[in-house]
């Protein structure tokens, strides 16, 4: 199968339902906090604490459609690897995530809120970490509500345990963390999927 191919069923099967969510939390974010002339740090709420979500949303249900062993047994059965499958569902989730984060700060830009390009990478690396842990716990469970629950738990961390947390601290932006902790998050990420993955590999041997 190609990627082409690979890519278009996916975006209509498996992806449309998780987007609309992803929408909805972006649309449902200034409905909870402001977001008209914000300075910088103020700014840096709405983005943080709550438009993560859409990683979560958009992350941890990358491998629910073998969650039905039926599918899941058609899909080995295919010339195309599993896992490629997989790989192909991350890359477009995540330049969903770009893509929803980018229009959100410029919808704050307009709303004369003190944005920065800081405050796009931000928020970016909070939904892809706060996604990865619900990827990674969904993948090596092979349970998308265990993801969604971890997701859940580790939220809730760091709202208690706060910046205790160093550099997994998510909203690091509002209590005047280090900003080079997002890349941090960013390379995390990368890092904690790319051994999901190979862990996966090895299981499926």
């Amino acid at each position: 199968m190609s990627f082409a191919k690979i890519l278009s069923v996916n975006l209509k099967h498996n992806f449309r339902v998780h987007f609309i969510l992803a929408v909805l939390i972006a649309v449902l974010t200034p409905v909870v906090f402001s977001i008209s002339s914000l300075d910088t740090r103020a700014a840096a709420q709405p983005i943080e604490m709550l438009l993560p979500f859409i990683g979560t949303v958009l992350l941890t249900p990358i491998f629910l459609p073998e969650q039905n062993q039926e599918i899941r047994d058609v899909i080995r059965s295919k010339k195309t690897d599993y896992l490629i499958v997989c790989l192909i569902r991350i890359i477009y989730s995540v330049a969903a995530v770009i893509f929803i984060t980018g229009i959100f700060v410029l919808f704050m830009k307009y709303n004369e809120c003190e944005v920065t390009y800081r405050h796009f990478v931000g928020s970016f690396a909070s939904s892809l970490f706060l996604g990865t842990i619900g990827f990674s716990v969904a993948g090596l469970s092979n349970s998308v509500s265990a993801g969604y629950m971890a997701t859940i738990v580790y939220y809730s961390a760091n709202i208690g345990l706060k910046d205790k947390l160093g550099i997994f601290y998510l909203f690091s932006m509002c209590g005047g963390g280090e900003f080079s902790d997002k890349y941090l998050l960013i390379l995390l990420s990368v890092i904690i999927i790319s051994i999901v993955f190979f862990l996966l590999k090895k299981l499926d041997k």
